[in-house]
């Protein structure tokens, strides 16, 4: 896939998440959100997209078995860990803890703390104890280049 059909592929599937986290937004805001075209949506999410009756209203499935690989921090400064996650359930959990940690980042452990112990996805341990997600923490901090983005792009994973 060439770097524009990822993150054009990227784009759809924060537009997937938008429209499961917000049940009142319309495709036609979300995809206008994110600036991505309907018929892009149609292309590579158009099976999570149901629709009642003709011209009815458009909405999304509960879960989906859409890969998609994802990136996470290490405990090394600029060394990202790629996820390849095989369902919107695994891409949710990935995006919990990365919510967790931030918000650790801030001071505030108890997110971290509360998030499930030995949690594993695609053979990667998303790390809970105090002292791994310290580690994670430095590391993101004397980083050059800032943690932005939680889905590869083409050449990063």
């Amino acid at each position: 896939m060439s770097e524009r059909s990822r993150a054009t592929y990227s784009k759809a599937l924060h537009v997937l998440a938008d429209l499961r986290r917000d049940p009142s937004l319309t495709l036609k805001k979300a995809a206008r959100n994110r600036e991505i075209s309907a018929r892009s949506l149609w292309k590579h999410i158009g099976a999570q997209l149901r629709q009642d009756r003709p011209r009815g209203r458009i909405r999304v499935t509960k879960s989906d078995r859409l890969r998609a690989t994802l990136l996470v921090p290490s405990n090394k400064p600029d060394v990202w860990i790629p996820i390849p996650t095989k369902s919107s359930r695994e891409r949710h959990k990935v995006g919990e803890w990365i919510a967790a940690l931030n918000e650790a980042a801030r001071g505030d452990f108890d997110r971290i703390n509360r998030f499930p112990k030995r949690t594993v996805i695609a053979g990667v341990r998303l790390p809970t104890k105090p002292q791994k997600v310290q580690q994670i923490l430095e590391a993101m901090e004397s980083a050059e280049n800032p943690f932005e983005q939680l889905y590869a792009m083409a050449g990063a994973a």
